[in-house]
C-alpha cells in the first residue's frame, strides 16, 4: 500500500440500518457515500432558530427533518415544503421522500462547513432539482438558483444593507436579520 487511504463508501441502506441501531453517538449526515459529522455550535444554533423565524409560513412548513436526496441523506439546517404537499416515498418508518417542487428553499447555516456547503452540497441539492438553496455565514447569504445535473448554474451574494428575495412568498428579508441577533 503507497499510504492512501480508501474511506468506505455507506450505501442509503447501510447507513439507515446503522442509524435505526443506535450505530452513531453523535449527531451525522449522509452525503454521497461519506458519514459527516452534524457540528453545531452557539452562534448555528441561534442563527438556524433566527432565520426560521424570519421565513414566511403561510401555506408552507418550515422543518429541519432529513431531506433524502439521491443516495444521500443530508440534514439541512432548515427547509421549506408547500403544506399542502404529499410525501412520494418513505425510507422506512421516519423519513418522507418528497418530490423536489414542493421543496421551495433549502438553508444551510455556515460556521466551519462553509466550503462543503458551497461545493458539495450545492452539487447535491442542485442535482435533485431544489429551486433554491441559500448558504448563511456569519457575513453574507449566498442563494443558488437554477439547479441544473451539476449544481446551479446561479450563485447570488446578499450583505448586510441587502435584502433577500424569498420566491416562495413574493417578499423579501433585510439580510442584517439573518444576519444579525435582534
Amino acid at each position: 500500500m503507497t499510504g492512501d487511504s480508501i474511506s468506505y463508501r455507506w450505501t442509503r441502506s447501510e447507513f439507515l440500518r446503522a442509524w435505526e441501531a443506535g450505530a452513531f453517538d453523535h449527531r451525522v449526515e449522509l452525503v454521497e457515500g461519506e458519514v459527516w459529522p452534524v457540528v453545531i455550535g452557539s452562534w448555528h444554533g441561534r442563527a438556524v432558530f433566527r432565520i426560521a423565524r424570519q421565513l414566511p409560513t403561510k401555506g408552507v412548513e418550515v422543518t429541519s427533518e432529513t431531506l433524502p436526496t439521491a443516495q444521500s441523506l443530508p440534514d439541512p439546517d432548515c427547509w421549506v415544503l408547500r403544506a399542502d404537499a404529499d410525501q412520494v416515498d418513505s425510507l422506512g418508518p421516519k423519513i418522507a421522500v418528497w418530490d423536489p417542487s414542493d421543496v421551495l428553499l433549502v438553508i444551510e447555516i455556515s460556521d466551519e462547513t462553509v466550503m462543503q456547503d458551497l461545493g458539495v452540497k450545492a452539487k447535491l441539492y442542485g442535482r435533485a432539482g431544489y429551486s433554491r438553496y441559500w448558504v448563511v455565514t456569519r457575513t453574507v447569504v449566498y442563494e443558488h438558483t437554477e439547479p441544473t445535473r451539476t449544481g446551479y448554474r446561479t450563485r447570488k451574494e446578499y450583505r448586510p444593507g441587502d435584502e433577500i428575495p424569498v420566491h416562495y412568498a413574493g417578499v423579501t428579508i433585510p439580510v442584517d436579520d439573518l444576519l444579525f441577533p435582534e
